[in-house]
């Protein structure tokens, strides 16, 4: 859990603003090869990671009603896993937005949960909710090449849902040499489908220097990923 502060002070007030970033659960439906939590030998999960997803109640016991606007933005964020796949995320988010001012912002691939779920959240967050779907191609094959698993059509009919309700629908893509030359494309189909901002970011996870990540698929077989130019 991280928390950020920015503060402004004058000769009439001081205010505190505050985003606290929480990884509810480190559970995910996808095998993306770079993730920290997947194994790049058969792209199952890392046989050290334990498996954590807080409840309601784990979340009422760190943020106590009392406590809620202590914080402006309370961001669910993907580094180990999907909030999505956390049971509780929708009772968290009701918990938040009744009992506070605070907004919720949301990191997902997208492909978990089904149009009922994000039109409900939507419909029963409005606007102090926005969430940011991964669209990594323009095609299963080009987004399924790094985000395993994750269904590119499921992806684009709940954003496409949650668009039709007050909620702020983002999206991002994580670029690499297979789909670098497809920019253009990627931001219209997210755009078309009611992201109201899409951005690119490179791929940071090649290392010592390297241009190659290899690591053994679901099938036993080898591959790799290419770093985007520069």
């Amino acid at each position: 859990m991280k928390i950020t502060e920015t503060m402004m002070i004058n000769d009439k007030f001081f205010s505190l603003s505050k985003t606290v970033d929480i990884a509810i659960t480190n559970r995910c439906n996808a095998r993306c090869p770079q993730c920290h939590r997947t194994d790049s030998n058969g792209l199952g999960d890392v046989d050290w990671l334990p498996i954590i997803s807080w409840s309601l109640d784990d979340f009422i016991k760190m943020f106590p009603r009392e406590t809620l606007d202590d914080i402006e933005e309370y961001s669910f964020c993907g580094t180990w896993g999907d909030p999505m796949m956390a049971k509780d995320i929708e009772k968290i988010c009701h918990y938040i937005i009744d009992n506070s001012k605070a907004k919720v912002l949301i990191t997902t691939n997208g492909s978990i949960r089904n149009e009922e779920f994000y039109w409900n959240l939507g419909i029963r967050c409005g606007t102090r909710l926005s969430i940011v779907f991964d669209i990594d191609g323009i095609t299963e094959e080009m987004h399924q090449k790094y985000r395993r698993g994750a269904s590119l059509k499921k992806v684009l009919n709940n954003m496409n849902t949650l668009s039709q309700t007050p909620a702020t629908v983002l999206s991002q893509s994580i670029i690499f040499k297979h789909n670098q030359d497809y920019k253009k494309e990627i931001s219209k189909l997210a755009k078309d489908n009611g992201s109201e901002n899409h951005e690119f970011c490179n791929s940071n996870r090649f290392y010592f220097g390297g241009t190659k990540f290899n690591f053994i698929n679901e099938q036993g077989q080898e591959e790799y990923l290419e770093k985007a130019d520069d």
